[in-house]
């Protein structure tokens, strides 16, 4: 029998969590180790509960009366204890629970050997006496769990201190600032989340406003920009759009109004957030991992019961599954061969979270399809670097997949999923969506008389303008082929033919081969004026599309006043 040392002394050396090694301590924020401790508070009853249950067992044990559906029950719950006090930083009481479970995984325990294992209870009780401590390390400048900073740069402050007012009710903390140079003293000081910035200022009106939305813009990373305009002008949505403006925001909007936007984008932005679903039949491991993994602005799912899972994937839909080893029913390699053997989730990433790291296991859990494993208990800061590993080559398939690889711009599916991202945003907020279709006039000649490497130089120059001159809260896409696809929020059709016209203007003057030059045509519609729906938006933009063709190519027309979209289907009975 291995067992532990019941000695006082090293108790008080018990350290706050176990390493591995090379692994630094200081990956854990605040409110992920405040968020440890409520979970162990919550649930240290109920893991008393379970020790009992094995000193329980121990007693028949020493009695000769130990049963084997009691043997067993123990067993299991020892196991779970493993990784789920350990992950609270109780080291000593899950190597107790580790040598406890191999006792009781004896078919034929020895009677002799019950008073090692009280001892390795009184171990445990000891241990869990104390209340978790978990490092926190060193604390990043914008630690995740702090409140959301919002700046608000507007020479009227009455309309400032109102929605700062709404701001601060719903949780965030809201800087104002009067000036561009007093915005620029706040944003030096704590980079803020999101600003919103009105463009007119005296004495040198929008000048002043403009360059500090391009810093903004260029900040790394970038700082999201929704204008507050009073105007509507189009000089003001056309050059702030160009200088990276996220979205326009009427003066006129209530300050609850103008707070559920920035709500609005900041979840737009986190909807590209990366979702993770944990399986465990321990529920204190589940909670503690949600802490740990929220706390890095993860989407977290878990869930308890395996015979749940499939109905569970499907609804999550996420793209990092953490699956325990032992669970009763079906246990998680066989839901991992379940996943791979689906071809719509073959390529989910799983990593295995397990309390056995012998060679068996280890060749069992790879050989069912995992992609990495981590052992129990874990560890929060091993825990958050495998996480961050996978994740990692997660975002590099994303950007993979979502990104045209001749242009740089976003495939077709990504342009149709931010399309209708901004098409729930025009209709939330009231605003415009203009959608513009673009071909390459006489491409298939340029391919003919210029080879195919001169057509892909055309392809992605163009791709150099369109990124170059719709940035912030714009969708651009090729669309395939020598088409491409532009959605530009805030924009009426007008003020999108005039942004595509400069568009073509300044291509016009690029020469492929020397003296080659080349145009494109283009048709912009907008939502809903043109359509009830995105396709019918499309459609509208492509008649324009082919009318700019038939009229002599290299112009862009809007869709026309008589286009007639089909009306929204009625609801029977209304």
């Amino acid at each position: 029998m291995v067992g532990l040392t019941a000695d006082p002394a090293l108790d008080a050396q018990r350290p706050a969590v176990a390493f591995c090694a090379g692994m630094p301590a200081a990956t854990l924020t605040r409110a992920s180790s405040d968020a440890l401790g409520a979970i162990w508070r919550e649930h240290r009853a109920g893991v008393l509960e379970r020790v009992d249950l094995i000193e329980r067992a121990v007693e028949a044990l020493a009695a000769s009366a130990l049963e084997e559906q009691s043997r067993v029950q123990a067993q299991h719950v020892a196991h779970s204890l493993i990784g789920s006090v350990g992950t609270f930083g109780f080291v000593r009481a899950s190597e107790a629970a580790r040598a406890l479970e191999r006792e009781l995984a004896d078919p034929d325990p020895d009677p002799d050997h019950a008073p090692a294992m009280s001892t390795l209870i009184a171990v445990m009780r000891r241990d869990l006496h104390h209340d978790v401590a978990v490092p926190q390390g060193a604390q990043s400048p914008m630690p995740v769990g702090e409140e959301l900073r919002v700046l608000v740069v507007d020479v009227v402050l009455a309309l400032c201190a109102r929605i700062a007012a709404e701001a601060t009710s719903r949780g965030m903390h809201c800087d104002v600032a009067a000036s561009p140079q007093a915005a620029r003293s706040l944003w030096t000081e704590r980079a803020p989340a999101v600003v919103l910035l009105d463009l007119t200022f005296p004495p040198h009106g929008m000048a002043d406003a403009y360059a500090l939305l391009s810093e903004l813009s260029a900040a790394t990373p970038p700082i999201p920009v929704l204008v507050l305009t009073g105007t509507g002008e189009f000089v003001d949505r056309v050059e702030a759009a160009r200088r990276g403006s996220r979205a326009f925001l009427p003066k006129s909007l209530r300050p609850a109004q103008v707070v559920d936007a920035v709500e609005q984008f900041l979840a737009r932005d986190r909807l590209a957030a990366t979702r993770v679903l944990v399986v465990d039949d321990d529920p204190v491991v589940l909670d503690a991992m949600r802490a740990l993994l929220e706390g890095q602005e993860l989407e977290v799912a878990t869930l308890a019961d395996p015979l749940r899972f499939w109905e569970t994937l499907e609804e999550v839909a996420p793209e990092l599954l953490i699956l325990d080893v032992d669970m009763p029913g079906i246990n998680g390699p066989e839901l991992c061969r379940t996943v791979r053997n689906a071809p719509r989730w073959s390529g989910l990433a799983v990593i295995f979270a397990t309390a056995h790291t012998d060679a068996a296991t280890v060749e069992q859990v790879f050989g069912a399809g995992a992609d990495d494993f981590i052992a129990k208990p874990i560890v929060g800061p091993e825990l958050l670097s495998r996480v961050a590993n996978r994740l990692e080559r997660i975002r590099i398939y994303r950007v993979q997949a979502e990104t045209d690889n001749l242009t740089g711009l976003a495939t077709r599916s990504k342009s149709d999923e931010g399309l209708a991202q901004l098409a729930a945003l025009a209709d939330r907020f009231s605003e415009p969506l203009s959608v513009a279709m673009l071909d390459v006039d006489g491409f298939k000649l340029v391919n003919d008389r210029h080879g195919h490497a001169v057509g892909d130089s055309v392809l992605r120059r163009l791709g150099e303008h369109l990124r170059r001159d719709f940035r912030g809260n714009d969708v651009v896409g090729r669309w395939g082929g020598e088409e491409f696809i532009v959605g530009m929020y805030g924009m009426t059709r007008q003020n999108g033919v005039k942004r595509l016209a400069d568009t073509l203007e300044r291509f016009g003057e690029e020469e492929f081969e020397g003296t080659l030059s080349v145009s494109f045509s283009a048709g912009v519609a907008e939502y809903p004026l043109d359509g009830y729906c995105l396709g019918e938006v499309t459609r509208a933009a492509d008649e324009a599309l082919y009318r700019a063709k038939a009229s002599g190519r290299s112009r862009v027309l809007a869709a026309e006043a008589s286009y007639k979209p089909s009306p929204p289907a009625q609801v029977a009975g209304s």
